[in-house]
């Protein structure tokens, strides 16, 4: 995790190596890792990765009382909000983690700062409207 350039530096993705921008709001749930962090979900064994997401994800969802929502339902919506803010579908790619369409954007492994922001907008964005709906009771 790279808290000042917000983003997650991730050693081994679908797509390899990937430089992937995240909000503030999202470092901020996060915290700062320790030096010796591998990963952004550790295991129980801290040289593992965390690999019991889909159960933890059944749980999650049956607390929140939420029927048919997968985390990919997560992605679909982020990009949503994203689309709703006025961000262009390349934009949303490039916070999604799409495939960039050139061979030279794969060597490329920062993130401008227009990509930053727009990503730490969304995230924003995304939590205040969680906010909002936990204050009201909704579920």
């Amino acid at each position: 995790m790279d808290s000042a350039a917000q983003c997650l530096r991730l050693a081994d993705s679908k797509e390899g190596a990937s430089v992937r921008p995240v909000g503030k709001v999202v470092l901020e749930v996060l915290g700062e890792p320790s030096s010796d962090a591998a990963f952004v979900l550790a295991g129980a064994r801290k040289a593992e990765s965390f690999g019991g997401l889909p159960r933890a994800w059944q749980r999650i969802v049956k607390r929140a009382g939420l029927v048919g929502v997968t985390s990919h339902t997560l992605r679909h919506s982020f990009a949503s909000v994203a689309g709703d803010l006025g961000y262009s579908e390349p934009t949303i790619g490039a916070i999604l983690g799409h495939a960039a369409g050139s061979v030279t954007s794969r060597y490329i492994h920062h993130l401008d700062e227009v990509l930053v922001a727009a990503t730490d907008r969304v995230s924003g964005t995304v939590a205040a409207m969680m906010f909002e709906h936990a204050a009201k009771g909704d579920s």
